[in-house]
Order: structure tokens, then C-alpha cells, then sequence
């Protein structure tokens, strides 16, 4: 994405010069359009730039990118979004930084045309009139001139700047690929370095591939416990939601089952507690209700908790037999 411009020398100094002129020429054909709006109406260069802000939050929200990549959820989180994308829309519009083109920014095609719209309301402004009544003829003929040749030269410039770069990048210029879109290809397409990558960025971008990221994490993690990548760092982990993470996972299954056999264990004991209290109830009375019937366990023997229970009303009759003697 940021390899596009050259090794040689040469076209490396005349692209860095390009992209000044260009970025000049852009600031002034916006001014332009500012100004004569103004001249028309005080309200208007702001009902401008608010519209122009709001085409693109349109854009954002129509390719379903409006959520910035930052991981914050809730109104907090599309706040931040909002904020993040005027900021940038701002800057791209004053200044064209071309790092902006990224799919988690402005987006390679919203980028080219975020260029070329102010010099379309130049040209509607000029060709309609519309100041011909605040400013003189003289003042229309110079910012006419002025439109057109700046126009022009945004268009020359952008030839220019197209020829320059490294051709396998010239389509991130142009590109429809938005912030999820990119995070998606990234993860089923890369190595285990691009796929930790897209994992630190906000969940919704790659929620719709829940289940690969979940089988790539069970099928790795413990490699990486052992291995130890450079980037499988403790802040990389706690991006990992905890119900992804294998061991996380399994320790929580884990404390399921014991759980299910120390409520199992409980219940046993208060079983053996009642049946206990209910001999020691029987023997302090005297009425002793031993079962002749008992079921026989395999081999003729009787149950253990059959036996357990003679043992015990036996010594508690020799006790008190010894205590009365």
C-alpha cells in the first residue's frame, strides 16, 4: 500500500514535486469555490463544507464503513467514528494526503473523486454566474481564468502522478475496498502476521468471518505458547476476545464439569447427613427400625450403606448396654 512511489532517483524527486504542486493546486480550486460562495451569500461556504462533509458520512454509511477501526463500542465508539471521519474528510480536502486513500480513512475511489468535486462546483459556479451580481466583470474574467487553469492543472498533475508510481499500486488510487472489506481479505488471505494483525482493529470488521478466526486460534495458539512469535505479545492477546481463546475456553468447560460434580458431591453428603441424623434420632429413642429386607448387592453381600448402618446402631447399643451396666 505505501510502495507506490519509485526507487529511481529521478522519478522519486519529480513524484515528491507532483504531489506538492498537486496538493497546492487542490487547496486553491477549494479556496476558490469558498470565496465566490461567500460572495453570493455569507451562510454559503459553510452550507459547503457541512454538505460536502455529509456526502461523504453518506458514503461511509451506504458501503457500510462508517464505524471507525478503533476498538470502542457503543454510542462512545460511533462518536469517536463520527469525529475521526470529519477530521480526515477536513484534512484530505486541505491538504490531499495521499496516506488517506487507506480503506480504514477516506477509501482509494472516494479519495480520487474527493479531488475532482471541487473543481466540478467551480465550473457549475462559473458557467452559471452566480456572483455576477456581487463582483465586477473584470473580477469574473480573473477568477474564471484562474478556475481554469487550475483545473486543468489538477487534471495534468494526476496524469502525471498516475505515470510516476509503481504500476501494482496505481489501483489503490481508485479502489472501492472499504476498512472490513480489507480486514477480511487480509485474514483469510495472509500469513499468521497479517492474520494477528486484523484482530486489532474494531470486532466488527471481521465478525462475519467469526468461525475461520476462531479455528485459525484453536488451531495455533498452542504452537504459539511454545514458539513464541514476536508478535503474539500479552498486548496482542488481550485483544483477543476471551471467549476465542482456547485455553480460556477450555478452562471454562473445565470449570463447568466441576462444578456439575461438586454440586453432585454436595448432594451426596447431605443424603448421607439426613440417613445419618435419622439413625442417631432412632438410637437415642431406642426405636431402632433396622431393614431385614435389604436388597443384596452381587455375590450375596449386602449394600455397603446397609451394613455401615448395622455397624453403627450395634456399637451405639453396646455403648449405652455399657453405660447402664
Amino acid at each position: 500500500f505505501y510502495g507506490y512511489v519509485p526507487d529511481d532517483g529521478g522519478k522519486r524527486a519529480l513524484l515528491f514535486f507532483t504531489l506538492i504542486l498537486q496538493s497546492a493546486v487542490q487547496v486553491l480550486i477549494k479556496a476558490l469555490v469558498v470565496v465566490i460562495l461567500g460572495t453570493i451569500e455569507s451562510w454559503y461556504p459553510l452550507y459547503y463544507i457541512l454538505g460536502d462533509i455529509s456526502l461523504f458520512l453518506l458514503y461511509k454509511i451506504v458501503t457500510r464503513d462508517f464505524r471507525y477501526w478503533i476498538r470502542i463500542d457503543g454510542i462512545p465508539g460511533l462518536c469517536l467514528s463520527l469525529l475521526n471521519r470529519t477530521i480526515v474528510k477536513l484534512v484530505a480536502d486541505f491538504a490531499a494526503i495521499v496516506q488517506f486513500r487507506h480503506p480504514y480513512e477516506v477509501g482509494g475511489l472516494y479519495f480520487l473523486v474527493n479531488m475532482c468535486l471541487p473543481v466540478l462546483w467551480l465550473t457549475i459556479l462559473l458557467a452559471l454566474d452566480l456572483a455576477n451580481e456581487n463582483l465586477s466583470e473584470g473580477t469574473l474574467k480573473l477568477l474564471t481564468s484562474l478556475g481554469i487553469c487550475l483545473g486543468i492543472s489538477l487534471i495534468v498533475l494526476l496524469g502525471a502522478f498516475y505515470l510516476l508510481i509503481n504500476k501494482e499500486y496505481r489501483h489503490t488510487f481508485y479502489s472501492s475496498l472499504t476498512g472490513p472489506q480489507m480486514t477480511r481479505r487480509n485474514f483469510l488471505e495472509g500469513t499468521d502476521v497479517v492474520k494477528a494483525d486484523a484482530l486489532t482493529v474494531h470486532k466488527s470488521f471481521w465478525s462475519p468471518i467469526k468461525d475461520e478466526v476462531a479455528g485459525w486460534l484453536n488451531d495455533n495458539w498452542t504452537t504459539w505458547v511454545d514458539e513464541k512469535p514476536d508478535w503474539f505479545t500479552d498486548q496482542w492477546k488481550s485483544m483477543v476476545p476471551e471467549d476465542m481463546i482456547p485455553r480460556k475456553r477450555f478452562k471454562d468447560e473445565d470449570s463447568e464439569e466441576q462444578a456439575d460434580e461438586d454440586e453432585e458431591t454436595k448432594a451426596v453428603s447431605a443424603r448421607q447427613q439426613v440417613r445419618r441424623k435419622s439413625l442417631l434420632e432412632q438410637a437415642i429413642t431406642g426405636d431402632f427400625d433396622i431393614r431385614k429386607d435389604a436388597k443384596v448387592a452381587p455375590g450375596g453381600r449386602m449394600k455397603t450403606e446397609i451394613i455401615d448402618e448395622e455397624v453403627f446402631i450395634r456399637e451405639i447399643k453396646r455403648n449405652r448396654s455399657l453405660k447402664f451396666a
